[in-house]
């Protein structure tokens, strides 16, 4: 009989819980709050995968016996927003997440196809977002972005990105949640060497500089 080239994986299995807080803010204008939450997943369901917390999105290498018994992600969130009066917001968030595939590796390990994959990682992003109204439908935005990661015995990748942003707000209200937005948007970002050298963004997979530029048009909005 010819040999069947199908690939029997054992069963596995994991688990995730998450917990949110939210707490009003009382402010002149109303609307403020703060909010914090906490995310575990645990086994295969670490869901730890490039910065999502998708239960699905499996991160690392499993271990010897082809399974994630031992793989954990931890994600932690602090979002906050402040209508200070009705000519200025601001909006600040952190993400912290620690993440540890299957295999026992502090580095990188075998996947079920063979490539390798990092088994460990640290991420740490911190951003704040200031909102000028300049009128009802123009608003000015600025932001201050800063974010880091270590895969796996890896240097840390970081960077700093500065952005400006006018905006056009059509429904008119002095709101930093109002949509939709149509932004230009200027954008500096500053990579650390280990960044750079090892094109930790897009951007660099064609300009490997230290310093990084964006102009350009967006729009945002929501459906829901």
């Amino acid at each position: 009989m010819p040999e069947s080239n199908t690939t029997v994986r054992l069963k596995d299995n994991g688990w995730v819980a998450g917990i949110k807080y939210n707490s009003p803010f009382k402010t002149e204008k109303p609307g403020s709050f703060n909010q914090i939450s906490a995310r575990y997943g645990h086994g295969i369901a670490n869901g730890g995968d490039n910065g999502n917390t998708f239960t699905w999105a499996t991160y690392g290498a499993p271990d010897e016996n082809g399974k994630y018994t031992n793989a954990y992600s931890f994600t932690m969130v602090e979002h906050f927003s402040l209508n200070i009066s009705n000519k200025f917001s601001i909006n600040g968030y952190g993400v912290f997440t620690k993440s540890k595939g299957g295999s026992s590796s502090t580095n990188t390990d075998e996947y079920f196809n063979g490539n390798q994959f990092y088994n460990r990682k640290t991420d740490f992003v911190v951003g704040l977002r200031n909102f000028y109204y300049v009128t009802n439908w123009f608003h000015l935005l600025q932001e201050v972005h800063y974010a880091v990661r270590k895969d796996g015995d890896n240097p840390e990748a970081s960077m700093w990105k500065f952005s400006l942003a006018p905006t056009i707000v059509p429904l008119g209200q002095r709101d930093p949640w109002s949509r939709p937005h149509i932004r230009l948007v200027a954008t500096v970002a500053r990579y650390n060497d280990y960044a750079r050298d090892h094109n930790y963004s897009p951007y660099l997979q064609i300009n490997q500089k230290r310093w990084g530029s964006y102009i350009g048009v967006r729009t945002e909005w929501w459906l829901f």
